[in-house]
């Protein structure tokens, strides 16, 4: 059955068509789950029109459930979506008076925003998973390397001493601060507009909230209007995945410069040869992990500005027009994830190197002034002044800090320091073990934040398994015949 006219040929080819393809590939199901939801809502109606149809409406729901297990309808000229299509096909099968009750309180715009808020809470809920399993990789590295010791870079240069758990806790504390958000958004997004109608709610007595519990929605959305003319949802759930992303592209470049240096290692599986060049290993997978995360961002964008400067209304800007955006991003940042997973769980720090770029350090000078401040009458601006100066005698020199005697320091006019102070001072280990306050890298400091870690992940993981639950428990129903 026509529902409008032929359309123009540019606009079929350009939008009618791509959006019909999409819809079906990516969003038919949730299409067909919220249109039996709302079926079963309109037959508790107390309309005697309704009490008089029961059996076409039970109908009406079972057919929709046997359209799930059926190949969708095809694309036809004549109709500007699978909403229609969809429409066109049940008339085919049950009537159109049948129909009639699918259509009461219906509007494109309610059930389309419903749909769109179904699709992202799913790929939201996906990405959730793979952070967490991403969180788990980095937190047992962490546990292996509590007393592997690196220098970590200030502003492109060699800073100071840590240890390599210190370096993945860091990590894992902000990607816990991205999960964080991302299920605030997930929460907040996870309300329904079905019943808004096209903006103003229905005159049926529609049960909103009966129908957002059918959907595994937490509840309606409270304002009709707000349900079809809002995308703070959509951004919200953008700027946690673009926060992400920033974070896990600038952990790919570290580890991609420590390839390059030899201080992190990926096997034969996850690099690349050169055509030309015999000796090449080339670690590929984190390129194209970096990749991803910088096409999310792309993607992310294209989102964001379809809901700049536009009227607050039901929009396609919004609506129909950015789902693909949306589904591409989820794919650039779930490629990336992946990639970056198995690269950890793989990989290895190469112990010996980093040993080595530790031996030949000149960053421990901190804890020299740091001692030269406790047990003699200097104050740091003196003590770091003369820190200074050491290191840059013994470059002079080419020798390292940690040969540095105590004659070198009492010819700089510094005190006498006993050798045994001198070489703790110096030494990258002692360093480390005497950062031991709160968040330090200090082996033993470090073993309780990681413990603690993965306390805190586990307790995530119980509540993204509670909201995969929900939203399968409110599938298993919806499959089931909708009787009274």
């Amino acid at each position: 059955m026509s529902e409008g006219p032929r359309w123009h040929q540019v606009y079929r080819e350009k939008v009618l068509m791509p959006d019909f393809r999409f819809a079906s590939q990516h969003l038919a199901q949730h299409f067909l789950d919220a249109m039996i939801a709302h079926v079963r809502t309109v037959r508790r109606l107390p309309d005697p029109k309704v009490r008089g149809h029961q059996d076409q409406i039970t109908r009406l729901d079972e057919v929709l459930l046997e359209l799930r297990d059926e190949p969708l309808p095809s694309y036809h000229s004549e109709v500007p979506d699978l909403y229609f299509a969809f429409n066109a096909w049940l008339e085919n099968r049950v009537g159109r008076e049948a129909v009639s009750f699918l259509r009461m309180g219906l509007s494109r715009n309610d059930l389309d925003m419903t749909v769109y808020k179904m699709r992202t809470r799913e790929l939201l809920l996906t990405l959730l998973e793979h952070l967490c399993r991403l969180r788990s990789t980095l937190l047992a590295q962490a546990e292996e390397h509590l007393e592997t010791i690196f220098i970590a870079q200030t502003h492109h240069q060699p800073g100071q001493p840590t240890t390599v758990a210190h370096y993945l806790a860091a990590i894992d504390d902000a990607l816990t601060r991205d999960l964080e958000r991302l299920m605030g958004a997930y929460r907040r997004l996870n309300t329904c507009p079905l019943g808004a109608a096209a903006l103003a709610g229905s005159s049926h007595p529609l049960d909103r909230h009966f129908t957002a519990a059918l959907l595994g929605f937490d509840a309606p959305v409270r304002n009709t209007y707000d349900a079809v003319a809002s995308s703070d949802w959509q951004v919200e759930f953008v700027l946690g995945v673009q926060s992400a992303a920033l974070t896990l592209s600038r952990f790919v470049c570290d580890l991609l410069i420590w390839a390059s240096q030899g201080l992190y290692q990926l096997p034969d599986e996850l690099v690349q040869g050169s055509s030309i060049m015999p000796q090449k290993r080339n670690p590929v997978t984190l390129e194209h992990a970096r990749t991803r995360f910088s096409r999310t961002l792309g993607s992310s964008q294209m989102v964001l500005y379809s809901s700049h400067n536009i009227p607050f209304a039901d929009l396609n800007d919004f609506g129909p027009d950015i789902q693909g955006a949306l589904v591409s991003l989820f794919i650039q940042l779930d490629g990336g994830l992946a990639l970056l997973s198995v690269a950890l769980e793989e990989g290895s720090f190469n112990r010996e190197r980093l040993a080595e770029q530790v031996r030949c350090t000149d960053t421990t000078a901190t804890e020299l002034a740091d001692e030269l401040t406790r047990h003699f009458e200097m104050s740091f601006q003196e003590a770091h002044h003369l820190a200074g100066e050491l290191v840059s005698q013994l470059c002079r020199q080419g020798r390292d800090l940690q040969e540095a005697t105590v004659a070198d320091l009492v010819a700089l006019g510094g005190p006498r320091l006993p050798e045994e102070v001198l070489k703790q001072a110096l030494d990258p280990r002692t360093f480390v073990l005497r950062r031991d306050g709160f968040g330090g890298p200090a082996p033993g400091v470090m073993s309780h934040h990681v413990t603690q870690a993965v306390h805190g992940l586990e307790e995530t993981l119980v509540t993204l398994e509670q909201l995969r639950e929900t939203l399968d428990e409110a599938r298993r129903k919806l499959s089931a015949p909708g009787k009274e």
